[in-house]
């Protein structure tokens, strides 16, 4: 498999490779078990940006299968590739795949919003952690708050 982030002679670069090859060696769309249709689908309606609910092209297919793309290079970055990968993703969750046609992609894939493509690739903020220790006080992420007695 060709590598579509180039090699990076510092150690986070070839950890980075690491993980983005082992996604990329999945059939389908692999970033589809890791980043929930639910929250694009939140963040793409908080922007507009919100479109193919009722078709194959839906806004999670295309978010999956454009993470998919971009971390490519070569004949698997192509758009022809990315519609196969989708294909295959149908295939695999039993749903009628799409067209080899790449018209329909390259359409859907022009109506993804930057800003929501922003938002959806940062880490989620995690709750603050709550500590209550007897006798020593409330702490919400490392900050003393109050003694509890």
């Amino acid at each position: 498999m060709s590598r579509g982030i180039s090699n990076s002679s510092c150690r986070s670069g070839s950890d980075f490779q690491r993980v983005a090859d082992s996604f990329l060696s999945q059939p389908g769309l692999p970033f589809a078990e890791h980043l929930s249709a639910e929250r694009i689908e939140r963040i793409f309606a908080k922007h507009g940006g919100l479109f193919g609910l009722r078709g194959v092209y839906t806004t999670a297919v295309m978010v999956w299968s454009f993470l998919s793309q971009v971390l490519r290079d070569g004949k698997e970055a192509s758009c022809q590739a990315a519609v196969a990968r989708v294909v295959s993703h149908c295939l695999q969750s039993d749903q009628t795949p799409p067209t080899a046609d790449t018209g329909d992609y390259c359409r859907a894939r022009a109506q993804l919003s930057e800003a929501a493509l922003c938002e959806v690739s940062r880490r989620p903020t995690a709750a603050p952690r709550v500590n209550v220790r007897l006798n020593r006080g409330l702490a919400i992420s490392g900050r003393r708050l109050g003694t509890f007695r």
